[in-house]
């Protein structure tokens, strides 16, 4: 190979780092064409096949046809996403693991997680009709930093695709649920796009605005309002603007605004777990409760893009702020199990966040045999949470948190096909915790007053991988990677007993994890990739119920399973497609042994999503999907036949949802039913928790048509 010919690969590779229509056209019908896909959530622009690591891209086309159905990511990405839990079907995410542990949510590369304090909302913080694709990352990895101890997972939004001085799309949705039977239920959505190019500047505009019914279940009842996603309303703004500041640099602005709240006539009623479950009824809500739901989230950056800024190097440097600020359900005062002080309250978190990235990419030519890219650069992170009650106390005070990491990244190239990826990060973080007193559950418990102070995490993180391309039928990995997340600090602090902050164990967790795995791509009509993977952390992140709260189980824990996709082209107008998983985590006891079960929170049941899609003629689709999860039952009930919390059993589910789609002159029209045999079945998540108020019914039949105008 002639060195031209490699700086010209390297070149065009290299051209995926800049955020404009290329990548976004590589990617769109991705599955569609069975094409290579590259990713650059890596920190260095590559083919997935190449990455060393087990890659998930839910492309364009994928989420416009799931969105009819199903407008919510937390849905998107359980049903397509091998190795992450399904839904919870409500505003919550605790239950929604990414291979039994907690993934690091990415909106353009800004952190949606808040470690200081987790509001189990991170991936339900942008609507999805501002997202372009997503890039899922499996394993443990600190690529960017604390907390992706079970992977990333990068929403990339909207950009501008086209030459045209103005163009746009506009979509209309109406929802109902068993074809308006009963007559309720109904819902809508519109989204507004607008996007072009003028010179050097292009832009995109995108507003969404939605409001679902209430959610309705395949009895035909309402579905319990507690955390529901039922009776929502939400809105979405986005703004991306670039300029081509020459052939070789450019700068970019995006903003984006979401709104997700809670506005229903409903309350909840009943619930006996493993009995009957807990629907809603027309009621008053408490006169002292607020509207729960995200209030706001923002998100901004500006970057500079440079190619060849020195020689053979590209440079990347954004800033970027980011807040977010979302209240939980009410709870009111229960002396049988007494919160904040014997009184009702409804608790919040908020979060804000700004920091810069510098990051360079450098092209080494050794041989015509051996070549490189390297990444190198230093992130900051500035962080701020509290979780205040809406009345105006404090559960957990303001903690800050100021993170610096330098981190570099290698990946050779040898003899064309072998690729060896070598690379660490080092996290200094110092946290600032106020003095504080810890907010009782009964008022004759003594009073917690927490000295405040500093405490420091300085963590390496390692990671290497090869893999092997020559063959595209065979392109195997292996991989060794290192995670660590301090994992929601604050709902340690909140339930201090010690009254020094030094005597509260508030250690990081650290993963290490180990895969092998490999992609086939089999003459270009069929695409399979398989995995094995196995973790391990000194240092637990399970929840475990102690006093009716939620705390970090801190003993040592191991997870390991397998996943296998596939997606094919059987016909020009036939394809077909599979994802299965399946994983297992223990901790180690007291005796040493290997012998409990990690509970259903963070390990879900095995799960198999497959597809059809079939062109029975030109313009025209339709689109059928299965889900089936299996068991997990491995825990035992108590002498009184109780579960503990997160050790209930799982039931299988068996689901399927139709879409159908004509593209005619005017506007392209679809049809898609969820749920399309009205199949009444508990959420994995209200089995899992095993109480009376979250023992709740999944979604029954929802009928959805949609119009795109496109102009």
């Amino acid at each position: 190979m002639k060195k031209e010919t490699i700086y010209l690969s390297l070149a065009m590779l290299a051209m995926a780092t800049t955020p404009c229509n290329a990548q976004s056209e590589e990617i769109k019908d991705s599955t569609l064409h069975l094409e290579e896909v590259t990713i650059s959530t890596t920190r260095m622009p590559e083919i997935k096949q190449n990455a060393a690591a087990t890659v998930t891209i839910i492309d364009q086309k994928q989420i416009a046809e799931m969105s009819k159905s199903a407008p919510d990511i937390t849905h998107l990405l359980g049903m397509l996403t091998p190795g992450m839990a399904l839904s919870s079907n409500t505003t919550s995410s605790r239950a929604q693991s990414l291979r039994g542990r907690s993934a690091l949510i990415l909106i353009d590369g800004i952190p949606q997680s808040t470690p200081l304090r987790s509001t189990d909302r991170d991936i339900r913080t942008i609507d999805i009709a501002a997202i372009d694709h997503i890039e899922v990352v499996k394993g443990s990895t600190a690529l960017y930093g604390n907390g992706a101890i079970g992977g990333l997972i990068n929403i990339i939004t909207k950009k501008n695709t086209t030459n045209k001085a103005i163009a746009g799309e506009t979509t209309l949705s109406g929802s109902t649920y068993n074809f308006f039977r009963h007559g309720k239920g109904q819902g809508y959505r519109i989204n507004q796009q607008v996007y072009g190019r003028v010179g050097q500047f292009d832009y995109l505009v995108n507003g969404a605005f939605g409001r679902t019914g209430s959610a309705i279940d395949g009895d035909g009842k309402f579905i319990s309002p507690r955390y529901g996603l039922g009776d929502t309303y939400t809105t979405n703004v986005l703004v991306n603007l670039g300029y081509s500041l020459s052939p070789k640099n450019r700068i970019e602005l995006m903003y984006n605004f979401y709104r997700s709240l809670q506005d229903t006539k409903l309350i909840p009623f009943g619930g006996k777990y493993l009995q009957s479950p807990s629907i809603g009824i027309i009621g008053n809500k408490d006169p002292q409760a607020v509207d729960e739901g995200t209030r706001y989230n923002h998100n901004a950056y500006l970057k500079f893009t440079s190619k060849d800024i020195f020689k053979h190097t590209d440079l990347e440097a954004s800033v970027y702020g980011s807040g977010i600020y979302t209240i939980f359900d009410f709870r009111k005062a229960n002396p049988a199990q007494p919160r904040w002080e014997e009184t009702s309250g409804q608790s919040a978190v908020k979060d804000h966040k700004f920091g810069f990235r510098t990051q360079f990419n450098t092209r080494l030519i050794f041989s015509e045999n051996a070549f490189a890219r390297l990444a190198y650069g230093y992130d900051y992170l500035y962080n701020k949470t509290s979780q205040p009650l809406v009345d105006g106390r404090y559960w957990m005070p303001w903690l800050t948190s100021n993170n610096h990491a330098p981190f570099v990244q290698m990946k050779t190239t040898l003899w064309q096909h072998l690729n060896v990826k070598l690379g660490g990060r080092y996290d200094f973080i110092n946290v600032n915790v106020p003095d504080y007193d810890v907010l009782r559950n009964k008022l004759s418990d003594p009073q917690v007053q927490v000295k405040g102070g500093k405490l420091k995490y300085n963590n390496m993180s390692f990671n290497v991988g090869i893999s092997y391309n020559k063959y595209p039928a065979f392109q195997p990995f292996v991989a060794y990677s290192q995670g660590f997340s301090i994992f929601d600090l604050g709902r340690t602090l909140r339930a201090a007993k010690a009254d020094v902050l030094s005597k509260i164990s508030t250690e990081p967790v650290k993963t290490n994890n180990y895969e092998i795995g490999a992609y086939s791509n089999i003459g270009n009509w069929l695409q399979l990739n398989g995995s094995f993977f196995y973790t391990y952390s000194k240092l637990g992140s399970d929840l475990k119920i102690e006093n009716g709260f939620w705390v970090v189980n801190r003993t040592p824990q191991k997870v390991y399973g397998v996943e296998f996709s596939a997606d094919a082209r059987l016909t020009n107008n036939l394809k077909a497609g599979a994802n299965f998983s399946w994983l297992e985590g223990k901790i180690k006891s007291a005796s040493g042994e290997w012998d409990t079960y990690m509970s259903n929170i963070s390990i879900p049941a095995s799960k198999l999503s497959m597809y059809v899609n079939y062109t029975p003629i030109r313009n025209t689709y339709i689109q059928l999907q299965y889900l089936h999860t299996g068991k997990r039952d491995r825990f035992s009930p108590n002498a009184a036949g109780i579960y503990q919390e997160g050790e209930g059993p799982i039931n299988r589910i068996n689901l399927v949802n139709l879409t159908a789609g004509v593209k005619l002159k005017v506007c392209d029209l679809s049809l898609a039913v969820s749920n399309l045999f009205n199949y009444t079945y508990y959420t994995p998540s209200s089995m899992l928790m095993a109480r009376n108020a979250e023992y709740a019914h999944g979604d029954g039949r929802k009928v959805t048509l949609t119009a795109i105008f496109k102009y």
